[in-house]
């Protein structure tokens, strides 16, 4: 019997002598239990003896043999080939320039951490041991556990698109546990500030690749952002005026409450209405910015047949930006808020459009305020699937374009949800190509304007949806669907502003032009219906 074998492709690239990186192909044995590390052994052993990488413990603790793998980075010593697996491609970590095939020089990463001066600074000399209690280490203790691999930093989006304006997950890891140490007198909350700290999207994607499972975005530049605003009050410009607007009118875009439904006025969507089924939670984004969003989904629902209703002006925001910024007084108004309006009205399910609404009331609420708002919270794309399922919504009119799908980081990585949006997908006839790099799913790279980014770093979070645009999107694709309209707004911004040959599109749209059919121009316009009709015609 012949034994099983691995397909390894391997980049080589010696910088002094190639003009461009090449890749090999080895068959490697299968090993029960085998890691990739294993594999570059056995390369090395029997086919390139001249094959450069790097390694030295073998236990996940130097942090030396940090590679990118099927497009994600992690330490080749703890990574497991799975009996499975036909093919695995290795590759340098990205943003550090190669010395030879995979290895990189971190030169510039190292440079910018003792920029920071990572060490404690005491105001005078020590006389005697000082005490430090368990309890006032504990939020920041598990920092101490990253080994430098700078994988977070290869997989960090916004470091790919701006690393001058952001320190990247390193740095903060470091900036956190000096700016929580008592014994350091030096300000490092103001260096962090200088570095980036409100640039951080908070996607997670450094944690999902942590062979410490370090929570860089809460437990580092979280920790960081709530010491920079209750005890210094450091805050960007942009997030001054969305706490003001907050404030003011119980929205981050400085809109007056009084129009939050103004685009359903022609839908006889109702609002207001107790004991509905299902309270359609609209959101900032889609009662404003991207109406035909919130339009198409009320216009679904009333198709579906479903008992529903909105809040209309006495909708207040989610308080999503508060979390991101740590204003937890102001989040826990508009928690108690949300949750005494369901007690009140007796609503049974809330629906919403936007992920970073959905996050904030499954994750954030009872999470981090410990408020829950006692009845299911689902993302439009899980009721849209399961109407589909159940014949409550049928797809009469095939959308056949070729697209990809941007997992949100608040939907995907956070909260799991990626099978519904691209079964809804399927049913529509749309032709779905994955982003590229193996960047889709839990490995999706964000869209830049989560953690407070957009209202901060307004091109920052531009770059990071272009960048995403340039690198991930395939060429195949006429479309990029989103389940956000958030993603969507800035998505479009980087799209218009860069001239990208690609549309943006929201789920729900291309759902509803399935369902209705021309009549669906009625609901989402005349410059969405041609906009997207025209994506058909370009196969």
């Amino acid at each position: 019997m012949t034994k099983p074998t691995v397909k390894v492709n391997v980049q080589l690239y010696d910088p002094t002598r190639d003009s461009k990186p090449r890749y090999e192909s080895y068959d490697v044995p299968y090993v029960e239990g085998m890691r990739v590390l294993d594999a570059l052994h056995y390369i090395h052993d029997h086919y390139n003896s001249s094959l450069a990488y790097r390694w030295e413990c073998r236990a996940g603790q130097c942090g030396s043999c940090a590679m990118m793998m099927n497009g994600k980075a992690g330490l080749a010593c703890q990574t497991n080939i799975l009996q499975d697996a036909r093919e695995i491609t290795l590759a340098p970590l990205s943003i550090f320039p190669v010395v030879r095939d995979l290895v990189v020089d971190v030169e510039k990463g190292v440079n910018k951490v003792l920029k920071i001066r990572p060490y404690v600074q005491t105001a005078s000399s020590v006389k005697r041991p000082q005490v430090i209690y368990p309890h006032e280490i504990e939020d920041v203790k598990p920092l101490k556990e990253c080994v430098e691999c700078w994988a977070c930093v290869s997989m960090c989006p916004v470091v790919q698109a701006a690393w001058d304006t952001y320190g990247g997950p390193v740095m903060m890891g470091h900036l956190a546990r000096l700016s929580y140490d008592k014994r350091n007198a030096f300000d490092h909350l103001s260096v962090a500030f200088l570095e980036g700290l409100y640039a951080c999207t908070q996607c997670g994607n450094c944690k999902e690749v942590c062979a410490k499972e370090i929570d860089i975005p809460e437990k580092a530049v979280g920790k960081v952002r709530y010491l920079a605003y209750n005890k210094r009050n450091l805050l960007r410009e942009g997030h001054r005026f969305v706490l003001n607007s907050l404030k003011m009118h119980a929205n981050p875009l400085d809109e007056s409450s009084n129009t939050r439904a103004n685009w359903a006025s022609d839908l006889q969507t109702p609002i207001g209405k107790r004991e509905a089924e299902i309270l359609y939670y609209v959101g900032c984004m889609a009662s404003w910015r991207e109406q035909s969003v919130a339009r198409s989904t009320a216009k679904l629902l009333s198709m579906a047949g479903a008992d529903f209703t909105i809040l209309g002006s006495a909708e207040k925001d989610c308080g999503s930006v508060l979390f991101r910024i740590n204003d937890l007084e102001l989040a826990r108004e508009f928690a108690l808020y949300m949750k005494d309006k369901v007690r009140e009205n007796r609503y049974k399910t809330i629906v919403t459009s936007c992920a970073g609404c959905f996050r904030t009331f499954r994750k954030d609420y009872p999470e981090r305020l410990g408020i829950e708002l006692g009845v299911p919270v689902l993302h439009s794309s899980e009721v849209f699937a399961e109407f589909i399922r159940d014949g409550r919504l049928v797809a009469k009119n095939p959308v056949q374009i070729e697209a990809t799908y941007h997992d949100p980081c608040h939907l995907g990585r956070h909260l799991g949800v990626y099978d519904q949006p691209r079964q809804i997908a399927k049913e529509l006839n749309v032709i779905l190509h994955e982003m590229l790099n193996n960047r889709y799913k839990e490995n999706a790279r964000c869209c830049g304007a989560g953690g407070g980014v957009r209202s901060a770093f307004r091109e920052v979070a531009r770059d990071v949806a272009a960048y995403r645009v340039e690198v991930d999107v395939p060429k195949e694709a006429k479309a990029i669907i989103h389940t956000c309209p958030f993603c969507y707004f800035n998505f479009e911004d980087a799209v218009e502003t860069r001239k990208f040959p690609v549309q943006n599109v929201d789920l729900t749209e291309l759902l509803l032009m399935s369902v209705m059919g021309p009549e669906s121009r009625k609901i989402i316009g005349d410059r969405r219906y041609d906009q997207i009709s025209a994506l058909a015609e370009k196969k």
